[in-house]
């Protein structure tokens, strides 16, 4: 303990400073009833009495400021109860009153390092403000929205579920009021405010809220056992049980009650369930299978009929080919031709010649095919000597085939004078009819 005059230390059971003579039984006697409302403070937060806890740890400061673990456990309450402001301002004078070994920078260090949670403190302030405003503005509807957010946000907002209760209570809506503040009374079981308002609640609806969870799981009991042994009247003063109706049943009424019913059940599955997927499932494999047949046969038309447009491509390109090819020899032709002519004319008779020796008269016309032999004939002496006898060759090819014919036609001429001369010769034929 330290002289509240001069800060030395003084020793226990002396009633003055050793050093400065002051008399320290008042300050004895303080501290000692802060550490008697500290404990009470306590006491009572062990058992959710947290409006007792907050009124004793008030009273444990006053009479010395210097209490370190009663500033922190009143910060706790305070945060309990969702005033998260109020705790942080209890830790931070804790804090700066002792800042070695002190809990209250564990809490804050914890609070600070989620930044998310900071941030949702400050909505709830906010929207309670917010609903506050409303409810002055006559919106009270929109003050009930606003007060729902904020529980959703912070549940243990006492103040909260006050505001929210007596809202319901103004609109009438009793049973939501009640549930509300039961709410509350799990987190502050002697609030006065919370007590006060179930108190009208209980006047208005004309039941008594039992908030004790022991007595309302006796009477829970106690109208299960009701449920269970007969229904319950009063007759005077009274209570009169009757027994409900009661049949008993023999084991093996209920073995065979059970077995038909599990016979039946089989039976419905296996006449029922099972030959429904079955057809289903072969319906579906037959529609399957035929999808498959219809994707082939269009398959093999695709096939067979890009077969017959690939041949018919093909005969034309040849057919074109052919044609392309004849039409450039023919142009090949009529240009060598056309160049002789030019060379005979310039008296060039062995390039003329050379170049008409290329032509082929086959693919002349009616028309060139005179001036072709009319070259051929004059330049007969420049043209080469294998084009020569080849063009030789094939006029005494066409020499003999025309001395074929004549010799055909001279004979066929000489059977018809034959022929002539038998009348000459005394033969009488006879008309045929």
């Amino acid at each position: 303990m330290e002289c509240m005059n001069c800060g030395v230390s003084v020793m226990p059971g002396l009633d003055h400073c050793n050093r400065c003579g002051w008399n320290i039984a008042v300050q004895k006697k303080a501290m000692y009833l802060s550490k008697l409302y500290y404990n009470r403070g306590l006491e009572k937060a062990g058992i959710r009495d947290l409006s007792g806890a907050i009124s004793c740890l008030k009273q444990s400061l006053k009479f010395y400021k210097g209490n370190i673990q009663a500033r922190n456990l009143l910060g706790l309450v305070y945060f309990e109860t969702g005033e998260v402001v109020s705790a942080l301002s209890e830790w931070v004078i804790s804090k700066n009153l002792s800042p070695r070994d002190n809990l209250a920078e564990i809490y804050i260090g914890k609070l600070q390092a989620n930044p998310n949670k900071l941030e949702n403190i400050n909505q709830t302030i906010r929207k309670y403000n917010q609903a506050l405003e409303y409810c002055r503005e006559g919106h009270e509807d929109m003050a009930a929205i606003q007060l729902k957010k904020v529980l959703a946000q912070n549940p243990k907002l006492i103040k909260g579920y006050h505001l929210l209760a007596l809202l319901q209570i103004r609109e009438g809506s009793y049973t939501k009021a009640r549930k509300t503040l039961r709410r509350a009374a799990k987190i502050d079981k002697t609030n006065t405010t919370t007590l006060r308002f179930l108190r009208e609640v209980d006047l208005q609806t004309g039941m008594v809220t039992n908030l004790d969870k022991r007595e309302r799981g006796r009477r829970q009991e106690e109208e299960l056992d009701t449920h269970v042994a007969g229904y319950r009247f009063r007759s005077g003063n009274d209570t009169v049980i009757q027994p409900p109706a009661f049949k008993e049943s023999s084991m093996w009424g209920t073995l065979v009650t059970l077995g038909i019913g599990i016979i039946v059940g089989v039976a419905a599955v296996w006449f029922l369930v099972i030959p429904d997927r079955t057809q289903k499932v072969q319906s579906s494999a037959n529609k399957q299978i035929l999808s498959y047949g219809d994707q082939l046969s269009t398959r093999d038309a695709k096939i067979s009929e890009l077969e017959a447009e690939l041949e018919s491509s093909k005969v034309s390109s040849n057919d074109t080919q052919q044609q392309s090819q004849e039409a450039a020899k023919k142009v090949t032709d009529y240009d060598n031709l056309a160049q002789a002519v030019n060379y005979f004319t310039e008296q060039n008779y062995e390039i003329a010649a050379s170049l008409l020796a290329e032509v082929d008269k086959n693919s002349l016309s009616e028309q060139a095919l005179p001036l072709y032999q009319t070259l051929r004939q004059n330049l007969a002496e420049y043209m080469p000597q294998e084009d020569v006898q080849g063009q030789e060759q094939q006029d005494g090819q066409a020499q003999d085939q025309l001395d074929g014919q004549a010799q055909d036609l001279t004979g066929m001429t000489q059977e018809g004078m034959d022929l002539g001369g038998m009348d000459d010769m005394g033969y009488a034929g006879e008309a045929l009819y």
